[in-house]
């Protein structure tokens, strides 16, 4: 189909990864570099240096403003959490924010993007996951492949947005009908070429499945259940305004402790209003 071919050509004309992130990558993978030099590296973009220590701060990570220098906020959160907030903030400033395709705005899309990142961490947290680097980047990015169609098939695009309000269909459903390929398919290929994490592959890939029976499944299934969760609080837009059931295996999973949504519910909202503003304003 010739959407597939634009969506494929897309992916292969966007640039490898942000300068920041690589350099900052390229780093943090060189035994000899040391914390200053890290620290010095985030600060050549004041602007990411600047929404770094707002997030780092937020009720999301609960450090009540102790944070006040970017080496502090590495001791704080960490290498690979830091490398994950830089690398959402240099892809969330990527791409347009401004244009708008019939009800799909860009800023919407990040809204339910941010809010999926946040559930999903808090449910890393809530179900005892000990190595939580990866679970607010992949509730960000679970959704990109829409951005991909967004950018480089608009009319297509279009076409599924329209057959999502007269069909009342989910957007991936429209996807495949229209375009022959979904979002979670094209954001992993996307994926694929920034050489992301395999854990952040899959999780993009099957977070409509929740589970690819493999050793990420507990990534995969917060994601999964992350989204459903910014849904029902109505997070942003992300392309249609239906609530999909869980996989029930997921709970197996996740071993979640009872009343898990009621305990985080309002820690979750409160973290999506000051993240959303954090990283959406310029």
């Amino acid at each position: 189909m010739i959407a597939i071919e634009k969506i494929l050509s897309g992916v292969n004309s966007l640039p490898t990864l942000p300068t920041v992130y690589a350099n900052l990558s390229d780093a943090m993978d060189n035994p000899s570099s040391t914390l200053e030099r890290l620290a010095s590296i985030i600060s050549t973009d004041q602007s990411s240096a600047f929404k770094i220590l707002k997030v780092a701060n937020s009720s999301l990570y609960g450090f009540g403003g102790k944070i006040n220098t970017i080496s502090q906020a590495i001791l704080y959160l960490g290498f690979n959490e830091i490398r994950s907030i830089v690398f959402a903030i240099s892809i969330i400033n990527f791409f347009s924010k401004s244009k708008t395709l019939l009800k799909f705005k860009p800023i919407d899309f990040w809204e339910h993007s941010i809010g999926v990142g946040i559930t999903t961490r808090m449910i890393g947290v809530v179900s005892g996951q000990r190595n939580l680097e990866s679970f607010f980047l992949a509730g960000i990015f679970h959704d990109i492949g829409k951005l991909l169609f967004f950018e480089f098939a608009p009319k297509e695009y279009a076409n599924v947005l329209d057959l999502v309000e007269t069909k009342s269909c989910t957007i991936y459903e429209a996807e495949k009908e229209v375009l022959g390929i979904d979002h979670a398919e094209a954001g992993f290929l996307l994926a694929e070429k920034w050489e992301l994490p395999k854990s952040i592959q899959e999780s993009i890939r099957f977070h409509h499945q929740g589970l690819a029976n493999d050793e990420n499944d507990k990534l995969i299934a917060a994601v999964h259940l992350g989204n459903i969760i910014a849904r029902i609080y109505e997070f942003g837009y992300p392309g249609d305004n239906l609530i999909p059931e869980p996989n029930s295996e997921i709970w197996n999973v996740l071993k979640l402790p009872n009343y898990y949504l009621h305990s985080i519910s309002d820690k979750i909202k409160d973290s999506f209003i000051s993240t959303t503003r954090m990283l959406l304003i310029d």
